[in-house]
């Protein structure tokens, strides 16, 4: 089995614009996972479709294992964590607001933010500003979630002796209907 990284996009009621999201879900191909996709998205069914996909496989020194029927173990504290990041800001020569988003590998949900922050901030310009302290709702972080299953499947973060750059493109992006 592998974890997957989506991009999804299509429509919701009283909409303007097409909306998105990002899932994680598990399959052993990209097709197995569309009846997932199609049971989380929250708009209309049709004109759903995939922007865009990643298999996951290694993030930050870490190799990502898919355990399924397996049951969910208590988390130590401190045990590494897959987190889903989701990096806000603006550009002044656009209306729209920019994301960048992605997966790392941290402790807890503040060093994820951390973590986040330095390896993508260089890329965004004028992220976000706020007073608001709390992680869930700091200015630069729109979305922070622990990845660790769903009691059907859980993940197992292996250590890797040589690290695997990571790949942070897409595997497949384009417009396909589910």
């Amino acid at each position: 089995m592998h974890l997957y990284l989506v991009v999804l996009g299509g429509r919701i009621k009283n909409g303007h614009v097409e909306m998105h999201d990002v899932r994680w879900v598990v399959g052993l191909t990209i097709e197995d996972t569309f009846k997932q996709l199609r049971q989380q998205w929250v708009g209309s069914r049709k004109g759903l479709h995939i922007d865009s996909y990643r298999r996951i496989s290694h993030v930050d020194g870490y190799h990502i294992q898919v355990l399924v029927d397996q049951p969910m173990l208590n988390q130590k504290r401190n045990e590494h964590t897959l987190w889903f990041v989701n990096l806000g800001a603006y550009d002044p020569l656009d209306m729209a607001e920019r994301h960048h988003y992605g997966l790392v590998v941290a402790n807890t949900a503040n060093a994820a933010k951390i973590k986040a922050k330095q390896q993508w901030q260089h890329s965004l310009k004028q992220p976000h500003k706020d007073d608001c302290h709390q992680v869930t709702q700091s200015a630069t972080i729109d979305d922070l979630f622990p990845i660790h299953g769903n009691g059907l499947w859980r993940l197992n973060l292996i250590p890797e002796q040589l690290e695997t750059k990571p790949k942070t493109s897409p595997d497949w992006f384009g417009y396909r209907p589910i």
